[in-house]
Protein backbone atom coordinates (compact mmCIF):
# COMPACT_ATOMS: atom_id res chain seq x y z
CA UNK A 1 0.00 0.00 0.00
CA UNK A 2 1.64 3.20 -0.74
CA UNK A 3 1.17 6.04 1.54
CA UNK A 4 2.01 9.88 0.60
CA UNK A 5 4.40 11.80 2.54
CA UNK A 6 2.96 15.44 2.95
CA UNK A 7 4.60 18.48 1.61
CA UNK A 8 7.29 19.52 4.74
CA UNK A 9 7.51 22.72 3.40
CA UNK A 10 3.63 23.25 2.92
CA UNK A 11 3.04 26.08 6.00
CA UNK A 12 0.05 25.17 8.03
CA UNK A 13 -1.52 28.02 7.50
CA UNK A 14 -1.71 26.78 3.28
CA UNK A 15 -2.37 23.18 5.14
CA UNK A 16 -5.40 24.27 6.69
CA UNK A 17 -7.00 26.25 4.29
CA UNK A 18 -6.64 23.35 1.90
CA UNK A 19 -8.33 21.32 3.86
CA UNK A 20 -11.20 23.71 4.73
CA UNK A 21 -11.79 24.37 0.71
CA UNK A 22 -11.74 21.06 0.57
CA UNK A 23 -14.37 20.50 3.04
CA UNK A 24 -16.58 23.64 2.19
CA UNK A 25 -16.57 21.34 -1.36
CA UNK A 26 -17.63 18.48 0.22
CA UNK A 27 -20.47 20.25 2.43
CA UNK A 28 -21.62 22.13 -0.70
CA UNK A 29 -22.14 18.41 -2.55
CA UNK A 30 -23.55 16.98 0.23
CA UNK A 31 -26.23 19.50 0.23
CA UNK A 32 -26.40 20.00 -2.86
CA UNK A 33 -27.57 15.85 -2.70
CA UNK A 34 -30.10 17.09 -0.33
CA UNK A 35 -31.43 19.44 -1.52
CA UNK A 36 -32.30 17.16 -4.84
CA UNK A 37 -33.51 14.21 -2.66
CA UNK A 38 -36.18 14.88 -1.66
CA UNK A 39 -37.92 15.77 -5.05
CA UNK A 40 -36.90 12.77 -6.42
CA UNK A 41 -38.22 10.65 -3.52
CA UNK A 42 -41.63 12.41 -4.79
CA UNK A 43 -41.04 11.24 -8.36
CA UNK A 44 -39.84 14.72 -9.57
CA UNK A 45 -37.63 14.72 -13.11
CA UNK A 46 -34.07 14.63 -12.13
CA UNK A 47 -32.75 18.37 -12.73
CA UNK A 48 -29.96 17.74 -14.98
CA UNK A 49 -28.69 21.10 -16.20
CA UNK A 50 -28.32 21.97 -12.45
CA UNK A 51 -26.29 18.72 -11.71
CA UNK A 52 -23.92 18.68 -14.32
CA UNK A 53 -23.28 22.41 -13.65
CA UNK A 54 -22.31 22.10 -10.34
CA UNK A 55 -20.85 18.77 -11.01
CA UNK A 56 -18.34 20.63 -12.92
CA UNK A 57 -18.50 23.52 -10.60
CA UNK A 58 -17.39 21.55 -7.80
CA UNK A 59 -14.61 19.71 -10.18
CA UNK A 60 -13.43 22.73 -11.18
CA UNK A 61 -13.35 23.69 -7.11
CA UNK A 62 -11.43 20.98 -6.25
CA UNK A 63 -8.67 21.02 -9.03
CA UNK A 64 -8.07 24.83 -7.84
CA UNK A 65 -7.38 23.61 -4.49
CA UNK A 66 -4.93 21.29 -5.82
CA UNK A 67 -2.92 24.07 -7.96
CA UNK A 68 -3.59 26.14 -4.28
CA UNK A 69 -2.01 23.55 -2.32
CA UNK A 70 1.11 23.20 -5.07
CA UNK A 71 1.78 27.51 -4.43
CA UNK A 72 -0.18 28.52 -7.75
CA UNK A 73 -1.19 32.53 -6.78
CA UNK A 74 -3.81 33.08 -9.30
CA UNK A 75 -5.59 29.58 -7.85
CA UNK A 76 -5.43 31.09 -4.58
CA UNK A 77 -6.96 34.71 -5.71
CA UNK A 78 -9.64 32.15 -8.04
CA UNK A 79 -10.79 30.72 -4.96
CA UNK A 80 -11.37 33.21 -2.82
CA UNK A 81 -13.20 34.97 -5.33
CA UNK A 82 -15.31 32.26 -6.14
CA UNK A 83 -15.99 30.56 -3.06
CA UNK A 84 -15.92 33.97 -0.83
CA UNK A 85 -17.26 35.99 -3.25
CA UNK A 86 -19.52 34.33 -4.89
CA UNK A 87 -20.55 31.11 -2.65
CA UNK A 88 -20.42 32.76 0.42
CA UNK A 89 -22.13 36.51 -0.80
CA UNK A 90 -25.37 34.30 -2.23
CA UNK A 91 -25.70 32.82 0.90
CA UNK A 92 -25.46 35.66 2.72
CA UNK A 93 -27.72 37.51 0.01
CA UNK A 94 -30.68 34.24 0.13
CA UNK A 95 -30.47 35.13 3.84
CA UNK A 96 -30.84 39.10 3.90
CA UNK A 97 -33.84 38.53 1.32
CA UNK A 98 -35.76 35.80 3.58
CA UNK A 99 -35.21 37.85 6.46
CA UNK A 100 -36.54 41.32 4.50
CA UNK A 101 -38.98 39.40 2.96
CA UNK A 102 -40.60 38.51 6.80
CA UNK A 103 -40.13 34.58 5.52
CA UNK A 104 -37.09 34.15 7.66
CA UNK A 105 -33.59 33.12 7.12
CA UNK A 106 -34.38 29.11 6.27
CA UNK A 107 -37.10 29.81 3.77
CA UNK A 108 -34.47 32.48 2.32
CA UNK A 109 -31.96 29.90 1.83
CA UNK A 110 -34.31 27.25 0.04
CA UNK A 111 -34.81 25.19 3.40
CA UNK A 112 -38.00 23.89 3.49
CA UNK A 113 -39.54 21.31 5.79
CA UNK A 114 -38.80 20.63 9.21
CA UNK A 115 -37.33 18.07 11.46
CA UNK A 116 -33.92 16.45 11.02
CA UNK A 117 -33.47 16.49 6.98
CA UNK A 118 -33.71 20.84 8.09
CA UNK A 119 -31.23 20.66 10.51
CA UNK A 120 -28.37 18.48 8.51
CA UNK A 121 -29.15 21.36 5.86
CA UNK A 122 -28.79 24.19 8.31
CA UNK A 123 -25.46 22.36 9.78
CA UNK A 124 -24.18 22.37 6.65
CA UNK A 125 -24.44 25.77 5.71
CA UNK A 126 -22.60 26.41 8.10
CA UNK A 127 -20.13 23.94 7.85
CA UNK A 128 -19.21 25.67 4.18
CA UNK A 129 -19.75 29.37 6.02
CA UNK A 130 -17.48 28.42 8.40
CA UNK A 131 -14.78 26.65 6.01
CA UNK A 132 -14.94 29.13 3.85
CA UNK A 133 -14.21 32.27 6.22
CA UNK A 134 -11.43 30.10 7.84
CA UNK A 135 -9.39 29.34 5.04
CA UNK A 136 -9.94 32.63 3.30
CA UNK A 137 -8.03 34.03 6.32
CA UNK A 138 -5.78 31.10 6.50
CA UNK A 139 -4.88 31.96 2.68
CA UNK A 140 -3.96 35.43 3.21
CA UNK A 141 -1.63 35.19 6.50
CA UNK A 142 2.04 36.14 6.55
CA UNK A 143 3.37 32.53 6.42
CA UNK A 144 0.97 31.80 3.14
CA UNK A 145 1.66 35.29 1.10
CA UNK A 146 5.56 33.49 1.65
CA UNK A 147 4.96 30.29 0.95
CA UNK A 148 2.86 31.70 -2.78
CA UNK A 149 5.70 33.98 -3.21
CA UNK A 150 8.63 31.60 -3.76
CA UNK A 151 8.96 30.23 -6.50
CA UNK A 152 8.07 26.41 -7.79
CA UNK A 153 11.70 25.73 -7.93
CA UNK A 154 12.64 26.88 -4.58
CA UNK A 155 9.83 24.70 -3.38
CA UNK A 156 11.12 22.00 -4.81
CA UNK A 157 14.50 22.48 -3.71
CA UNK A 158 13.76 23.28 -0.27
CA UNK A 159 11.82 19.63 -0.44
CA UNK A 160 15.05 17.99 -1.53
CA UNK A 161 14.14 17.49 -5.22
CA UNK A 162 14.97 19.15 -8.67
CA UNK A 163 12.95 20.21 -11.54
CA UNK A 164 12.59 18.50 -14.68
CA UNK A 165 13.91 21.06 -16.56
CA UNK A 166 17.10 21.51 -14.62
CA UNK A 167 19.69 18.90 -15.22
CA UNK A 168 21.64 16.84 -12.47
CA UNK A 169 25.35 18.64 -11.98
CA UNK A 170 27.92 16.13 -13.99
CA UNK A 171 29.14 13.68 -11.63
CA UNK A 172 25.78 13.67 -9.80
CA UNK A 173 23.55 10.51 -10.73
CA UNK A 174 19.66 10.91 -10.92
Amino acid sequence: MHRTVPNPTLPNPVRWATILWAVAIAAGITETSLAVAPGLADGGAVPWLALVTRALLYTFSALLVAWFARGHGWSRVTLVVLMTGVGLVSVLVSMGIGVLSGLGVFVGLGYEGHGVALLVRIAHTLVYVVAVVVATVAAFTPAANRYFRCSREDRLAAAGARPAAVPAPRGVSA
